[in-house]
């Protein structure tokens, strides 16, 4: 009798476990293992694009950038991913007019955005904002005050965001 109730709680089990949500930890792995820079942040798990940085005043994907794109669709496509929303966060370099860049950086956010939606990523899961100069990860100019052509290139980015589920579930 012992086995045969042991028998009919192996599929319930199996099917809690199976449906169980993606932890950050398990987000960082699987993003590292498609050779994606993550960073585990208080808001989520920020994914970087390595070597997907736009070229100067451009906000066109890269053949590339598509690939990256479309591994991390993939992966947030996950019925295990499917309660975290996504920021899509543009930004530039500090060349240009702030209003230019701010708009700039709201276009390469934009069209991150679009390729996830074209790759099956709901838009209702994903927010986008461009930040322009505001937040660099890099020096886009060196101490002595000449350029950083290396600096800027790393600025001229778009970070997407897995958020932390919402307290509210």
């Amino acid at each position: 009798m012992k086995i045969s109730k042991l028998l009919l709680t192996i599929p319930l089990f199996l099917t809690i476990v199976g449906c169980t949500s993606y932890t950050n930890n398990d987000f960082v792995e699987l993003f590292n293992a498609e050779g994606l820079v993550t960073e585990e942040t208080d808001r989520g798990v920020v994914v970087f694009l390595p070597e997907v940085f736009f070229e100067f005043g451009k906000y066109d994907l890269t053949p590339m950038a598509q690939e990256k794109i479309s591994v991390i669709a993939t992966i947030v496509n996950d019925s295990r991913a499917q309660d975290r929303k996504l920021a899509v966060e543009g930004h530039t370099d500090s060349i240009g007019d702030e209003n230019y860049n701010l708009n700039l950086s709201t276009q390469r956010a934009k069209t991150v955005e679009h390729e996830l939606t074209a790759n099956k990523v709901s838009l209702e899961r994903i927010t986008t904002v461009g930040y322009g100069e505001k937040y660099p990860i890099a020096p886009n100019t060196n101490a002595d005050g000449s350029d950083n052509p290396e600096g800027r290139k790393k600025n001229r980015r778009v970070e997407i965001i897995v958020e932390n589920p919402s307290e509210s579930k």
